[in-house]
């Protein structure tokens, strides 16, 4: 179990936060595309408590459950409390979760490139709806680390990706679709 302190910043250039990093001595650490399956049970009731579930491919599969902490401090970035173990299969790891009660209720993409740079885990990412920098660390090395990166906290968002997906969608009045996914012709275009 560990605590995972972060910031979005909506609508990030990408490209000036990678061309800082390489200046400033940032260690590139991966760049890959990522899928990820959320569950949870018919009633959304881990959903409900503030909890996911989820299995995600990437460089390496893994299964999630976060959830926000009992006591919640005032705080900039978003707080979760967050086991995280590698798995073999992903697609044995869904259907274990399918037969312990546990369905797919959405499905969502991302290229994702990491970085650690200025005590911080730096993530940027591309999703169908946008370019998003994730930063995580601790709340004063986040900020800090943004104000290097030249982001502004006024973009930034506590939110998750599925709730700013929801958000894109209703400013846009896009039918509501909790999935958010690229086609493989789009997926071999960013890679």
């Amino acid at each position: 179990m560990a605590l995972e302190i972060e910031l979005k910043f909506v609508n990030a250039d990408i490209e000036l936060a990678r061309k800082i990093m390489e200046e400033k001595g940032g260690n590139k650490i991966t760049r890959h595309y990522e899928r990820n399956i959320v569950l949870d049970d018919p009633g959304r009731t881990l959903y409900k408590r503030s909890a996911l579930l989820r299995v995600r491919q990437a460089d390496k599969i893994t299964m999630t459950v976060k959830r926000i902490p009992a006591e919640i401090d005032e705080s900039k970035a978003k707080v979760y409390v967050e086991h995280e173990t590698e798995v073999s299969s992903f697609d044995e790891t869904v259907s274990a979760l399918q037969v312990l009660g546990y369905a797919p209720v959405f499905s969502y993409e991302k290229i994702r490139e990491e970085w650690e740079f200025a005590h911080c885990h730096v993530c940027l990412d591309l999703l169908p709806f946008g370019p998003f920098i994730e930063i995580e660390g601790s709340e004063a090395d986040i900020l800090s680390c943004a104000g290097i990166l030249g982001l502004d906290e006024s973009t930034s968002s506590k939110k998750t990706y599925h709730e700013l997906n929801r958000s894109y969608r209703a400013e846009r009045g896009l039918p509501q679709d909790e999935n958010f996914i690229f086609s493989a012709e789009e997926v071999k275009g960013l890679l």
